[in-house]
């Protein structure tokens, strides 16, 4: 069943053509693009270690893992009503295909993305791998857990779209994708830091080198999102089963 349902969410958002894979590339690599475009041409410096690629893409890669899955969840529900009118289709199992969907996608684009910056010498091989992938697993988690949220919210309220948008737009700006955590005031640094993307940015970069990491960085916490925002959506996919469509 879920083999059947990933089929069909990679056939619905990709297309049934190579060209429309490619279109996963295109997000990651413009924010990246962009951005040291912008740090070229007023000749600054990476915030931390010596390529400002590198820097860039070890935070825009973890906050796409989590700002997609929050999303895409969220609107799963809501967007496959044909399908769950199947006897044997529920939610969950939608929800889980589109996770599945999102979790490869991000592992492909961020392989892809690191393996061309390292054959072209504009980064280097994590340092620590295992750190990487643990920080990748529970940005993973956390994006999950937000969007079974959504997926209930988004779903009976079709306002609530625009205004998680709204609220979580700023987390770009303070997860520390554009700079040092560490180059900020202290007191900033405590209202930053109860962001738990901000955790899943600076635990991704960790692994990649040792001047990344930061005192700031609280893997606890982002682990306690992870597991409350999963118990809290799961719950609200329980309570709300007789109220969401063909549920």
């Amino acid at each position: 069943m879920i083999g059947a349902l990933l089929l069909r969410e990679s056939q619905t958002r990709f297309g049934r053509t190579r060209i429309g894979y490619l279109w996963a590339l295109v997000e990651p690599i413009s924010h990246v693009a962009v951005m040291s475009l912008v740090y070229w041409a007023i000749n600054r410096q990476a915030p931390v270690g010596a390529s400002v690629i590198m820097f860039f893409a070890t935070g825009v890669l973890p906050f796409l893992l989590f700002h997609r899955m929050a999303l895409q969840l969220g609107a799963a529900v809501r967007g496959s009503q044909k399908v769950l009118r199947l006897p044997f289709v529920a939610p969950i199992d939608i929800l889980v295909a589109r996770a599945i969907l999102e979790g490869l996608t991000w592992v492909a684009v961020t392989t892809i993305v690191f393996t061309a910056l390292v054959a072209m010498e504009l980064a280097e091989p994590p340092d620590q791998p295992f750190v990487v992938a643990a920080a990748a697993l529970a940005t993973f988690g956390l994006g999950a857990g937000i969007g079974l949220v959504n997926a209930t919210t988004m779903t009976l309220w079709a306002s609530s779209v625009h205004t998680y948008r709204a609220l979580t737009r700023p987390l770009y700006i303070f997860s520390a994708i554009f700079f040092s955590i560490d180059q900020v005031p202290s007191y900033l640094q405590y209202w930053l830091s109860w962001n738990p993307v901000l955790h899943a940015v600076l635990w991704f970069r960790a692994g990649f080198r040792a001047d990344y990491a930061s005192h700031v960085l609280d893997e606890t916490y982002l682990l306690g999102w992870v597991v409350g925002s999963l118990f809290l959506g799961l719950c609200l996919l329980r309570v709300a089963r007789t109220r969401l469509p063909y549920a």
